[in-house]
């Protein structure tokens, strides 16, 4: 009886890491597979301003810098039109429900549909105060705002992310400093003066940055989507790069349609990025995954979740011609 026990959990134990070894597989070709790229972005090199926006997320706290939005102005349009930066999603958008509301004030908004998504064709805008061309932008179905005539001066409107696939090809400077966002075809003579450079990888349109933490390497997916985080990693680093004493604030977050819940804490816990020395200033964990993640990080290429608070005084520049990346302070 004994041995038919020993049998049957060894049998279990067998299946369940069968399982995992399958999940971790297929998750690992889902989020890096290759897609292809069909925003296409016509524009004069110049400096895009953007700004953060701030939220309320408990009693007595407000997150001052809870998104990286990007101003768009459409028309005459005087509403408080944005779109949000978010290099964790490998595609741009435009929501479905603000398309509706700007073709019912009556800008002609041409979609087509190719490969079993529907884009919008093409718009003229303003993007952090410089004209530009977006063409190819996907539609996420039954999402966003639905706004009238009316101007309210102190709403900001949402009506679509540009994600990572504006990278692809290009160069991409961030001045968080001064809040400018800019797009070359090519190197400017500036930047070609910078020393430092490193590689980084860029599978399926994730931007890896290869970091260094108590001497250990790991590679950090960074998503200016999660403005408000320095790093959201396991339940136990945030436990050891953050003092027991820190209070924790937590509190909901909202990616697309989930919702989930994030413990998060101030830290000046040194890490190095690109060369880069930099604080942490934020470290975050998320309560729903504190248990798996122990068992499946190992095994992920993913080491942390990489927000913007690190980086909220640096200028970083990514190259996906040359998989190089530069960090200054």
């Amino acid at each position: 009886m004994k041995k038919i026990i020993g049998y049957s959990l060894l049998s279990l134990l067998a299946l369940v890491l069968i399982l995992g070894i399958y999940g971790i597989r297929k998750f690992n070709n889902k989020y890096f597979k290759e897609s292809p790229a069909y925003l296409e972005l016509s524009h004069e090199s110049q400096p895009m301003d953007f700004n953060w926006t701030h939220q309320k997320v408990d009693e007595g706290h407000i997150e001052y810098q809870s998104g990286f939005l990007i101003p768009v102005q459409i028309g005459s349009l005087q509403h408080n039109l944005n779109m949000q930066f978010d290099t964790g999603a490998p595609d741009s958008f435009f929501y479905e429900k603000d398309l509706i509301s700007l073709r019912n004030l009556g800008y002609d908004i041409e979609e087509v549909q190719k490969d079993g998504f529907r884009f919008v064709k093409s718009i003229k805008l303003n993007l952090g105060g410089k004209p530009v061309t977006l063409s190819m932008v996907k539609i996420y179905p039954n999402y966003g705002n639905s706004f009238s005539a009316e101007f309210n001066p102190k709403t900001n409107i949402v009506i679509g992310t540009i994600g990572s696939d504006i990278l692809v090809d290009r160069i991409t400077s961030i001045d968080f400093k001064n809040k400018t966002i800019q797009f070359f075809e090519e190197r400017p003579e500036w930047m070609q003066d910078l020393n430092g450079f490193q590689t980084f990888d860029f599978p399926g349109r994730r931007v890896m940055l290869p970091a260094i933490v108590d001497g250990k390497e790991y590679e950090f997916l960074y998503d200016s989507g999660c403005s408000a985080f320095g790093l959201i990693t396991t339940k136990n680093r945030f436990e050891k790069y953050t003092d027991i004493a820190t209070p924790v604030k937590r509190f909901g977050a909202k990616s697309w349609e989930d919702k989930f819940y994030i413990n998060s804490k101030a830290s000046d816990y040194p890490l190095t990025i690109g060369g880069a020395q930099l604080r942490m200033n934020r470290v975050s964990c998320v309560d729903m995954y504190a248990f798996l993640q122990p068992l499946v990080t190992p095994f992920t290429r993913i080491g942390g979740w990489m927000g913007n608070q690190a980086i909220n005084e640096s200028l970083l520049i990514l190259d996906t011609k040359t998989k190089e990346f530069l960090i200054t302070i």
